[in-house]
């Protein structure tokens, strides 16, 4: 492929190992028991995919966004929810604080976090004003040295697994409705007093992602905590957030991919008539050749995109546009792959309507294919 070198290539050769040998045999196995995959999740920090964009010199491999792409794609393939957490904790928390973070707050959170030392989480959202952060509520007012902090948030991936919480409070009276200043990120260690952690909420797909509810109530920290400068976390939060959507492409592709090998290798053995179901039936011949069609006009958009971040490019409506068709393409994939399998096909034990679950949950989990093309409406947008 046109976007591997000889640093990628061992880098993907490493993911396919790492997935072979121990994500694909228990990936089921997380699935059907909804829990956090902790000991994958530890394996991936030793392995350096939790820290690949991060600098050398806070303990990352200091690697470019198609690297991530290529371990983002082939952990999917197995385990889609491994890559959720993945995805809160480097590209979302982490991703903030890369840009915001002082050299000690870099050298006290970020290093542990590239390597899996600790795990993070970024609280973002709320019940009211979906995408509308002017309607947030949870206010941070500083008190003498500290920062006194009340409100929730909702929908949080990584909740009760995470040692530390990068939360989004708003600072200022009144919020800019253009530039959205006023809003501040905080640094929450986990057992910082006031915090209350709710219980994972039980989905469609995604088992395993620990998501669900946070709360502040009189939560106190120290004035230092605060990440960045006051008022001005979002445009690194706009940043962050983009990124974690350009990882919805791989991660779209690698569940189009699995469930894709799945159905061609059903295809190829379950017998009709005496013969294959690939070359007995026409109608499977077709639908195994749409799909490839949708995976690679994926693939080639997936790694043209993530070349263009690598040049610096911010790829701000692309990484929607990411965001949106690695959704689609991977609920239309497997969709039709459980259609292949039949009556199969919607047994959980089988394993192949875990990718559809799991690509319906793309399509809203962190922002909805309908936000994001809001979104990027208003980024075509000429300005004057």
């Amino acid at each position: 492929m046109w976007y591997l070198n000889e640093e990628r290539t061992l880098v993907q050769q490493a993911a396919r190992e790492f997935v072979d040998k121990e994500v694909r045999p228990v990936a089921l196995e997380i699935d059907r028991e909804d829990r956090f995959p902790l000991e994958l999740f530890k394996r991936a920090g030793e392995l350096g995919f939790l820290g690949i964009t991060t600098p050398e010199e806070y303990g990352g491999m200091g690697s470019d966004y198609t690297t991530v792409a290529l371990v983002m794609e082939e952990i999917a393939k197995a385990s889609p929810v491994l890559c959720v957490a993945m995805g809160a904790h480097s590209q979302l928390a982490g991703g903030m604080l890369k840009m915001l973070g002082s050299p000690e707050q870099k050298e006290r959170y970020l290093r542990p976090a590239a390597s899996g030392e600790i795990i993070m989480a970024c609280g973002s959202t709320e019940a009211v004003g979906g995408a509308d952060h002017e309607e947030h509520t949870t206010r941070a007012v500083l008190d003498g040295d500290e920062w006194v902090i009340n409100g929730g948030k909702v929908l949080i991936s990584n909740i009760g697994v995470a040692d530390v919480y990068l939360v989004l409070a708003i600072t200022a009276d009144h919020v800019d409705p253009v530039t959205k200043a006023g809003f501040s990120a905080f640094i929450v260690p986990k057992d910082t007093p006031g915090l209350i952690i709710g219980e994972p909420e039980h989905k469609l797909g995604w088992h395993g992602s620990a998501t669900g509810s946070i709360e502040f109530r009189d939560m106190r920290l120290p004035r230092e905590a605060i990440l960045g400068l006051e008022g001005g976390c979002m445009q690194a939060m706009f940043v962050s957030c983009t990124d974690e959507f350009l990882t919805c492409g791989p991660v779209g592709l690698g569940i189009a991919e699995g469930a894709y090998d799945m159905a061609f290798d059903y295809s190829m053995h379950r017998i009709q008539h005496g013969m294959p179901m690939y070359d007995r039936f026409q109608v499977t011949r077709h639908k195994l050749a749409r799909m490839w069609m949708d995976i690679e006009q994926l693939r080639g958009l997936v790694y043209s995109v993530h070349a263009m971040r690598d040049t610096g490019d911010l790829q701000l409506p692309q990484g929607r546009m990411l965001k949106i068709l690695g959704a689609e393409v991977s609920e239309r994939v497997a969709r039709e792959a459980i259609q292949l399998y039949g009556g199969l096909g919607v047994i959980r034990d089988v394993g192949v309507e875990r990718y559809w679950r799991d690509a319906k949950v793309l399509a809203i989990g962190g922002a909805s294919v309908e936000a994001m093309t809001e979104e990027i409406t208003q980024l075509l947008r000429p300005r004057n």
